[in-house]
C-alpha cells in the first residue's frame, strides 16, 4: 500500500464535513487523515468542527418534537397548501 498523496490546507478543508461524515472514499479520508497528523492548525479546526458537530447531534436527538406539535404542522402545510391551490 502506498502512502496517501500529499495535499494542502484548503484541499482538507473542502473535505471537512464529508471527512467528518465518513463520506470520503478510502483514498480521499487517507489523504486527509494523513494531512491532519501533519498539520497542527487543520487538526485543531478538524477536532473543534467534529466536537461541535457531535454536540448538534446529540442535541437534536434529545429534542424531539411532541406528536400533536407535529400533527398540527403538518395540517397546518396541508391545509395552508389547499387553500393556496384553491386561489
Amino acid at each position: 500500500m502506498s502512502a496517501p498523496r500529499k495535499i494542502d490546507c484548503q484541499a482538507a478543508a473542502d473535505r471537512l464535513y464529508e471527512y467528518l461524515d465518513g463520506e470520503l472514499t478510502p483514498d480521499a479520508y487517507d489523504e486527509v487523515r494523513a494531512h491532519l497528523e501533519d498539520c497542527a492548525l487543520c487538526f485543531k479546526v478538524f477536532g473543534f468542527e467534529n466536537t461541535y458537530l457531535a454536540f448538534l447531534r446529540a442535541r437534536t436527538r434529545a429534542q424531539k418534537a411532541p406528536e400533536h406539535l407535529k400533527k398540527r404542522i403538518f395540517e397546518h402545510i396541508l391545509f395552508d397548501q389547499d387553500s393556496a391551490e384553491s386561489q
